[in-house]
C-alpha cells in the first residue's frame, strides 16, 4: 500500500497596527498554497501573546506600533523553541532599523512601500526550503 504524503500549512501570524495592511497581507498570504494565517495582532502586546499561544512558523511584523516596539516582538519570537521565521515589513528602512532587526534575528527585512508584493514569492521560497513538512 502506498503511503500518502500529508502536507501541513505553514502557519503565519501577522502583527501590524494597520487594519488595512493586515487585511491585505492576509489576502496575499492565503493566496499561496499550503500557507494559512492563524492569527492577527494589532500591537506589540497582542503580538507577543499570540506568538506564545499560536506558535506560528512565520511572523510578519511591523516595527512601529502604538503600544510598543516591533523589535521586542521579534526578540520574543526568537526565544521560542522552535523559533519562527520573522519577516519585518516596515516603512522604517534606514540602516539603523535594518541593523537593529538583523541583530535581533530577523530573517527578512522588507520595505513596506516597495517590497510588499514580494511576500508571496518569499513564502513559496520558504516552502521549498522545507518549512512545510510531512505529517
Amino acid at each position: 500500500m502506498r503511503r500518502r504524503r500529508i502536507v501541513h500549512a505553514v502557519q503565519v501570524l501577522i502583527v501590524d497596527d494597520s487594519a488595512i495592511v493586515r487585511f491585505r497581507l492576509a489576502e496575499m498570504v492565503e493566496s499561496v498554497e499550503h500557507v494559512a494565517v492563524v492569527g492577527q495582532a494589532q500591537g506589540a502586546t497582542q503580538g507577543i501573546t499570540a506568538l506564545r499561544e499560536l506558535r506560528p512558523d512565520l511572523v510578519i511584523l511591523d516595527i512601529q506600533m502604538p503600544d510598543g516596539d516591533g523589535v521586542a516582538v521579534l526578540e520574543a519570537a526568537k526565544q521560542l523553541d522552535p523559533a519562527p521565521a520573522v519577516m519585518m515589513l516596515t516603512n522604517y528602512v534606514d540602516d539603523y532599523h535594518r541593523l537593529r532587526c538583523r541583530t535581533a534575528g530577523a530573517d527578512f527585512f522588507l520595505d513596506k512601500s516597495k517590497q510588499f508584493e514580494e511576500i508571496p514569492n518569499i513564502l513559496r521560497g520558504l516552502m521549498r526550503q522545507g518549512v512545510v513538512h510531512d505529517g
